[in-house]
């Protein structure tokens, strides 16, 4: 179904009260939750779609020894099928517009649209911060010395290198260095230039990085890492409440550090409210997820201040 044929589909179910049904299940069927996680959450973790029923398990392998041989002596093996398994506990997102029944009933194209196109952002950032925010409390300067750095001010060269190299030494490569884009904002003061490693370096600009700082205002990657930067959002224009609060933490993530599942098909109701003037016509979407960080030493946090 192409753009159009979409439009005059919802219109002409927006129209019919007795169609609202089949006008919620079309606006679940384009904003689904588990294309949500494969285009947004897969940015920072491995996500998979589980349909009910399936095991709630990740096996993880356990590494093979190598051993010295002695000649003459016959030494261990290691049971290449050996895993050990974790449980995912699952957690719901839960998401619910209401609309004015009378609006809806005009059939006005943008009223579903924006329906639509506000579902989905809400839960891309309830997601995306319901990652950022487990990651960012995995290290502290407590529990790690090689992993977490306390940068005392916003981040640097030197601080986002380190970490750089830390990942790409222990996990084969980095997956997305992520923060809040006010914490990752003075990566472009430093992040368009380059030197030639010597004792007294020469700097110089690179034309393509000075261009998309000037245009952008930010960089899309720095020292081969992609930038991803989380937007702060907030409940309500009312009360102006941040729903990201880690603006003081910077995330260096390596490839195949978890897996983010969702669980079964989302769950969907809608009903209209008639005792308001005019009714409230509502749309309610419930989907299951899950979790599981199985190679911490992938990921580096990089703690800031100013962000």
């Amino acid at each position: 179904m192409d753009e159009k044929q979409l439009r005059e589909t919802v219109a002409s179910l927006a129209k019919d009260k007795n169609k609202r049904d089949a006008l919620a299940e079309l606006i679940v069927e384009y904003i689904d939750p588990k294309h949500i996680t494969t285009d947004f959450v897969s940015l920072l973790l491995d996500s998979r779609s589980l349909k009910e029923g399936d095991a709630l398990v990740k096996k993880i392998r356990k590494g093979i020894e190598v051993r010295t041989l002695v000649p003459g002596s016959i030494h261990l093996a290691s049971e290449i099928t050996l895993v050990e398994r974790a449980n995912y506990i699952l957690d719901g997102a839960d998401v619910k517009v209401t609309y004015n029944e009378w609006e809806l009933e005009s059939g006005e194209l943008g009223t579903v649209d924006s329906i639509r196109a506000e579902m989905v952002a809400k839960l891309r950032d309830y997601f995306m911060n319901k990652v950022f925010t487990s990651l960012t409390d995995i290290w502290t300067a407590g529990n790690t010395p090689s992993n977490f750095t306390n940068v005392g001010g916003a981040i640097t060269a030197a601080s986002l290198e380190d970490a750089i190299d830390e990942i790409n030494q222990n996990s084969g490569g980095v997956q997305a260095v992520v923060g809040t884009r006010a914490a990752l904002t003075p990566i472009t003061k430093f992040g368009a230039f380059w030197n030639d490693g010597a004792g007294s370096p020469t700097t110089w600009g690179i034309d393509s990085q000075l261009e998309e700082v000037v245009s952008r205002g930010f960089l899309g990657k720095y020292y081969g890492a992609p930038l991803i930067a989380l937007e702060q959002v907030y409940d309500n224009l009312e009360d102006y409440n941040k729903l990201i609060l880690t603006n003081n933490r910077v995330l260096v993530i390596g490839h195949k550090v978890g897996e983010f599942i969702t669980y079964g098909e989302p769950k969907w109701k809608q009903w209209t409210d008639m005792n308001p003037t005019p009714p409230q016509w509502f749309l309610e979407i419930y989907q299951r997820f899950g979790m599981i960080i199985d190679r911490a030493m992938g990921i580096y946090v990089l703690q800031i201040t100013g962000g």
